[in-house]
Parts: structure tokens; sequence; C-alpha cells
């Protein structure tokens, strides 16, 4: 598949390093860079066709654009691409744009022919996709705890689980601040022991339905090495509870059984790799890009990739959905307010699929 790349940093350097390590899948035809300086930089660096001029991408021959930049350029951007009814996968930097520019965007969209698909990767996790798999061992859910990821993230596992597409909730959220130690940023670790101000966010999302999503969220989680990471899962027959499984057979009685990762590498001379993801004797993810070493996030975006070539994935619609709900829980915590969400104008999508 033919990619027209748009946008250079931390995030685009991952769709690279896919499109390198996959060569008989992916092909980058041009990468297309702020200014002429930054393109002849890339393009020495990389040994990439590049260019500063989207039209002149566009005239290149191509199956997939993907548009890697940060928010305050994803509008501009992103309504070329639909005037050209472009196929296309976005980075999903919607939570900081304001509501009434989502709804103009996704009006433009839908006028359009263009299809969007967003690089949201954490239903193609690994772990995701096999808690996924398991969530019928559990009965009817009822509930969700996310305390993995920020912002959309979580809101997009915790939609995903209880099926709730575009359906409204009451939300209750707070914001709290505490010390702990920094110990590292992204690229980075940090042993100086300096106290830094943490804020904490935690949210209730109480559904229409009945079902409820908890959010919670801490700014220094996702680069510490002292605020772990969590997700549960709750139905009437049983939970998820990270790598635990609880749940009653067909006797009513208690079973107790993990999710096993299987991991090439590490302890021995061959590269890293994830293999499978096994919960007893079934194998509910299998690694399609092993022995490659991608990590998790990697495995995701590739799988997304590879989606939106195939004209599927996560769609606009939801992506506006849960840049929305994240927006009222940042408003919640704003306001000190419990929050009722309204019915926008791509919640049509959801019932049209």
């Amino acid at each position: 598949m033919r990619i027209i790349l748009i946008g250079y940093g931390w995030r685009s350097l991952f769709f690279y390093r896919i499109i390198k390590a996959l060569p008989h899948q992916f092909t980058l035809v041009t990468w297309v860079l702020r200014t002429q300086e930054r393109a002849e930089e890339v393009q020495k660096l990389y040994g990439v066709q590049t260019c500063s001029n989207v039209h002149q991408a566009l005239c290149v021959e191509h199956d997939l654009v993907i548009l890697s930049v940060p928010s305050s350029s994803m509008k501009e951007l992103l309504s070329v691409l639909i005037n050209h009814d472009e196929k296309i996968l976005c980075e999903t930097g919607f939570t900081s744009l304001p509501l009434q520019t989502l709804n103009t965007l996704y009006a433009g969209y839908r006028a359009s022919n263009s299809r969007i698909f967003i690089a949201e990767q954490y239903r193609r996790q690994p772990y995701y996709h096999t808690c996924h798999a398991l969530s019928p061992l559990l009965g009817p859910l009822t509930e969700a705890r996310c305390a993995s990821l920020h912002d959309h993230h979580g809101i997009s596992i915790i939609r995903y689980f209880l099926d709730e597409k575009g359906a409204n909730c009451t939300i209750t959220a707070v914001n709290r601040s505490s010390w702990v130690v920094k110990t590292g940023g992204r690229d980075s670790i940090d042993i100086e022991g300096v106290r830094v101000q943490s804020k904490r966010i935690t949210a209730v999302l109480a559904f229409d339905d009945g079902k409820t999503g908890y959010f919670d969220f801490s700014d220094v989680q996702y680069h510490s090495s002292i605020r772990s990471s969590h997700f549960s899962l709750f139905g009437e027959r049983g939970e998820i509870s990270d790598y635990e499984v609880r749940y009653l057979n067909g006797d009513n009685e208690g079973v107790l059984q993990t999710i096993q990762r299987f991991e090439d590498g590490g302890l021995t001379n061959n590269p890293r790799s994830l293999r499978s993801l096994t919960f007893g004797d079934v194998c509910h993810f299998k690694n399609p890009y092993w022995p490659l070493g991608f990590n998790d996030d990697e495995i995701a975006i590739a799988l997304c990739m590879e989606d939106a070539c195939n004209g599927r994935g996560y769609g606009l619609h939801e992506a506006l959905q849960d840049s929305y709900l994240a927006q009222c829980i940042h408003r919640s915590c704003s306001e000190g307010r419990p929050l009722e969400t309204h019915t926008q104008i791509w919640a049509d999508a959801f019932s049209s699929l």
C-alpha cells in the first residue's frame, strides 16, 4: 500500500518505523514536512522522498494518507484532505479542539466522499484485544474501569467494552493534586529524587442504560516507575482485573485463571518480540509481525494501518464522541459539578453501521 505521511515528530516516527519494517506491505511514496528546510533535512536523514506542499504530495499515486500533526494544524490539513476525497488515517488529537470545530469538521466530512479512520490503537493492542475476546465469560457487562490511558484514549476503551457507541451519560469528575517523586519522561530516566505536583483526574460516567465507566488517570502515569496502570472489567458472572480473570463455570462455581504473555528474547539472544497472549490452552492474540521487535503500541498501530488500507477501522465519529466525553470530564472538573452529555451530529453514524 502506497502511503503519504504528513507530519514529523514522536508519533509520526512510529508510522515511519512500521513502514520501513514491513516493506512487503507498505511503501512510503512521500513524506510531507512543514517547511522546505525540514523536508530536505528529513530526506537526507532517512533517505526518503519528501516535500513541503500537501497539494504537490497528493499528485503522487497513493492509497492512503497518514496525518500525524499537532492539534493546532489538524483541522486545516484534514479539511484539505477531505476536499480531495482522500482515504485518511488521522491521529487522535481532537480533544483540544472546541466542540463547535468538531461539529463543523464532521459536517464537512459527511458531505464528502472521503474516508477517515483514526489511529486510536488501544483497542488493537494485544492485551485489550484479549480482554475483549474473554468478555463473554463475564456475562452481561456492567462496569469498566480504565486507570491506564488518558483523556479520549481511556474513554475509547470504556465505550468499547461497554458497547456504548454514541450513548449519553452523566459525568461526575474531580481533579486533585498530590506530590510524587519524578522518575522519568518519554525518553529519559530521572534519579534526582525531585518532587513534582501530579494531577489525577477521576470520573464516573453513568450511562443511560445503567452501565458505568470509571476513568482514573494521573499525568505522570505513562512515564513513572512508581505509578502503575490498571484495567478492570465487570460482568454479572465475573470480572477481569489486569491479567486475572474470575468467572463462574457452568455449575456456578468460581474459577480463577490468568492471561499469559509469551515473549521471545529478553533472556536469550533472540530479538525481543511478543509471540502471543493465551488464556488456558487457547491463543487469543497471535502477533502477526512476530518475530519483529515491535512493542505493543507498534503492533496496534501497524494493525490500524492495515485496517485503514483495507477500508475499515475506528471511524471519525467514534473519535469525536470520545473527545467530546473527554471534554465533558474536564468541564466537570473545572465547574465542580456533574454534567449531562448531549447527542451530537455524528451520533447517527453509530446506528448506520
